[in-house]
C-alpha cells in the first residue's frame, strides 16, 4: 500500500470516527467532522513523507478520506442503530424541540413517524442517497 493511501484510509478513519454516533453531530457545523477527516489525511502525508504538494492533490485526498469515511459512518451508524443506539434521534427530537410549534402540522406528524418508524438498510442508505442528491 502506498504511502498516499495510507494516509487517506487514517484520514477516513477520523472522519468516520466523527461521523459515528452522537459524534456525529459536530457535522452539524459545515461537515467539520469530515473536513477534519481530509486535513488529518493531507497533513500525514505531508508529514511522514516530508514534502510539499499541489493544493489539488491535497484537495483530491480529502475528498477521498471524508467519501470513504462517510461511508464507513454509514455502515457503523447503521450497526449502531441496530444495536439500539438510536443518535438519529437526537437530531429529530432537537428539530421539534426548536421548531415544533412554527412547523406546519403535516411535517410535523412527518417527523414524529420518522421518529418511531424502524430503521431499515434500505431505508437508512436510501435517506443517504437523498442527502447526497441535495448537496449536490
Amino acid at each position: 500500500m502506498s504511502p498516499k493511501q495510507q494516509s487517506i484510509l487514517l484520514g477516513a478513519g477520523v472522519a468516520a470516527l466523527l461521523s459515528t454516533s452522537y459524534l456525529s453531530l459536530i457535522n452539524c457545523l459545515c461537515c467539520l467532522g469530515v473536513i477534519i477527516g481530509g486535513l488529518a489525511a493531507t497533513w500525514h502525508y505531508t508529514d511522514s513523507n516530508q514534502l510539499t504538494i499541489k493544493p489539488g492533490d491535497g484537495a483530491v485526498m480529502g475528498l477521498s478520506a471524508g467519501a470513504l469515511g462517510a461511508l464507513v459512518a454509514l455502515v457503523l451508524n447503521f450497526v449502531l442503530i441496530k444495536m439500539g443506539i438510536r443518535h438519529d434521534l437526537a437530531m429529530t427530537n432537537l428539530m421539534i424541540d426548536l421548531m415544533g410549534d412554527n412547523l406546519p402540522r403535516e411535517q410535523y406528524n412527518e417527523l414524529m413517524a420518522q421518529s418511531e418508524a424502524p430503521v431499515r438498510f434500505g431505508s437508512y442508505f436510501f435517506g443517504f442517497n437523498q442527502l447526497i442528491g441535495i448537496v449536490v
